[in-house]
């Protein structure tokens, strides 16, 4: 197996791996196994297609494993619950909420059910009735604006920006209202495709990811929402293209997979959640990369020096007829105001444009 860096997954991601389940659908949950603080497993039997096991480690990741691990002794007094209500339970529906990091399994064995794993922050499972009682949860949790215990109604949480269904209008609104430092962090946190996706939409169209939200311009913003459009197609089929680094859906501008799997369910199996990394392996990891990206700085310093200094070979070459408009502009100063100037200026033919507010003159050479 791979030492994976990637621990969680994004909302996009989430809904590849729920494209990938849709197979478990109509099918029955047959047993349930709980270690404390780890991995809950459902065992799934899904029609035509036999016994499956899915992992579930709340505020990470869910996916479909060959590994159960050793069953605990004594399961958890939650995983009992769950054993009771659920066990032979016939899967109704699997869904994922809007475009957040939430899961919902529509369940049935005499009544309906509601099993909601939350991806996000420290996560969660609850088990709900068909009105969203709270039946059980992993984790009793109290915020300010909802309260997650036994007895409570089940509250989503205050819903983000939904990618999936954003329009044209809506992005240059969110683009103009954001305080984010810059394009790829708003993409990343306020729209919610993260980090890796953020950065992938600015490398394949082209635009700069350190720009400020604000003054990505109308074209980009079509080109953004077209790329966000593509990334929901290829989720539709997706596959897992295992980086040094990162698990991908589909393939990454630019980057060559280690490993390529058939389903993107089997490459996020390849995360070893709880595996502890040495902090020397941290430590050669980190002075590599420093390594790498000190390699990329220096190339490209070179690639500035050998352009500057072209463009100083050029200026020496037309030294002469350069140092002659120079003069000829600071004569005209003496008696003309710079619009009269560049008026001036402009019927010459090499010169290609005058810019007032900057002060510079370009010349075609």
């Amino acid at each position: 197996m791979l030492l994976m860096a990637k621990k969680s997954i994004s909302s996009l991601e989430l809904a590849a791996l729920v494209k990938e389940l849709q197979f478990i659908v109509k099918g029955k949950i047959s047993q349930i196994y709980h270690q404390e603080k780890k991995e809950l497993f459902l065992q799934l039997h899904a029609r035509g297609e036999g016994k499956q096991l899915l992992k579930i480690i709340p505020g990470k990741y869910l996916c479909l494993s060959h590994e159960k691990g050793d069953s605990p002794l004594r399961p958890t007094g939650f995983c009992m619950q769950l054993r009771k209500y659920l066990n032979n339970a016939f899967i109704k529906a699997i869904e994922q909420k809007d475009s957040e990091r939430i899961v919902i399994f529509e369940l049935e064995k005499q009544g309906d059910y509601f099993l909601i794993f939350e991806l996000f922050s420290k996560g969660n499972i609850v088990l709900t009735d068909k009105d969203y009682k709270i039946i059980g949860s992993l984790e009793r949790q109290i915020w300010k604006d909802r309260t997650v215990k036994q007895g409570e109604i089940y509250i989503f949480p205050a819903a983000g920006v939904n990618w999936k269904k954003m329009s044209e209008k809506e992005l240059a609104e969110l683009f103009q209202k954001s305080d984010r430092k810059n394009l790829a962090t708003c993409l990343a946190t306020e729209i919610g495709l993260g980090g890796l996706y953020a950065e992938e939409i600015c490398k394949r169209q082209g635009i700069d990811k350190n720009k400020l939200p604000g003054e990505v311009n109308t074209k980009e913003i079509k080109l953004i929402l077209q790329t966000i459009k593509e990334f929901i197609k290829l989720v539709e089929e997706p596959q897992g293209f295992i980086y040094e680094n990162e698990i991908a859906p589909f393939p990454l501008e630019g980057e060559e997979a280690k490993e390529i799997k058939k389903t993107y369910n089997e490459a996020i199996d390849t995360i070893k959640p709880f595996e502890v990394i040495s902090p020397y392996d941290k430590k050669i990891k980190t002075i590599e990369k420093t390594a790498e990206q000190q390699e990329e700085a220096l190339l490209s310093l070179q690639e500035k020096i050998e352009h500057n200094t072209k463009k100083g070979e050029v200026i020496y070459e037309k030294y002469a007829p350069l140092q002659k408009l120079l003069e000829i502009v600071k004569e005209m100063r003496k008696s003309k105001e710079w619009t009269e100037v560049a008026t001036e200026l402009k019927k010459e033919k090499n010169i290609k444009s005058v810019n007032l507010k900057k002060k510079t003159v370009v010349i075609d050479l």
